[in-house]
């Protein structure tokens, strides 16, 4: 009887959590098309500013990135490495066609974790940092409206 109520409640479970994951998808997804419709809505950062020279914007964003740690640290050569992985993800992801600001910086994180072996040892910060910088580097030179709290962009 226990086992019997136990598999009941571990179904009921899986159940209410598909249940959850599906509305959820469907009310994302809703509620994300009714805000790129609607002049009230949270309107999406656009990229079309930066240009179509998408090597030029990664070769500024990467030099950014570097400048930008050795300011908050100091004059590192490991620095200049993450600004290049930052500005050959930028280029990949423009390339493909994204545009999307949580997408590239999400691929920028994604593409610094899968090669941290390589920056751990002399970096002071993470993949996170470099991916929020990358974030806020893309709001603010497409000529968007930031925040108090986004990092000061170093040029």
């Amino acid at each position: 009887m226990i086992h019997q109520l136990s598999l009941f409640l571990v179904l009921l479970v899986a159940t209410k959590i598909q249940c959850f994951t599906i509305t959820t998808y469907r009310h994302y997804s809703l509620m994300t098309k009714l805000h790129a419709e609607s002049s009230n809505g949270v309107q999406l950062v656009s990229l079309a500013g930066l240009g179509d020279d998408h090597e030029a914007v990664g070769e500024n964003m990467a030099k950014s990135v570097a400048a930008w740690l050795d300011e908050e640290w100091m004059p590192q050569e490991i620095h200049i490495k993450m600004g290049i992985s930052v500005k050959n993800t930028y280029i990949q992801c423009r390339s493909n066609g994204v545009d999307d600001v949580a997408e590239i910086m999400t691929q920028v994180t994604d593409d610094l974790y899968e090669k941290w072996a390589e920056y751990n040892a002399d970096a002071f910060v993470n993949a996170w940092d470099l991916g929020n910088y990358v974030a806020d580097y893309l709001i603010a030179k497409s000529g968007s409206e930031t925040c108090g709290c986004s990092t000061k962009i170093v040029e």
